[in-house]
């Protein structure tokens, strides 16, 4: 598994924090800080792709059988208080 190099632009606020995570040693350096927080932003997102994977499955479903098979009230925003307790 091979690292490429990529040109990124940042406004100058988003580099401010960069800069204070490196000045703090949180990080070694910016492209070490950039690296790891774009990879917790990835691994954030798995959770995005199963959700809207498993929507796409209960649209087909629906299509196929004229109607939603399962009825949630409120289940999305239950969903959304919950995760919220937990970063």
């Amino acid at each position: 598994m091979g690292s490429r190099t990529i040109p990124v632009r940042l406004r100058d606020e988003e580099l401010k924090q960069v800069d204070a995570l490196v000045e703090l040693g949180i990080f070694d350096s910016r492209s070490r800080a950039l690296r790891e927080l774009i990879k917790l932003g990835i691994d954030s997102l798995d959770e995005v792709s199963e959700v809207s994977s498993a929507l796409r499955k209960l649209f087909e479903l629906e299509k196929k059988e004229g109607s939603m098979p399962i009825k949630l009230p409120g289940a999305l925003k239950q969903l959304l208080i919950e995760r919220e307790r937990f970063p």
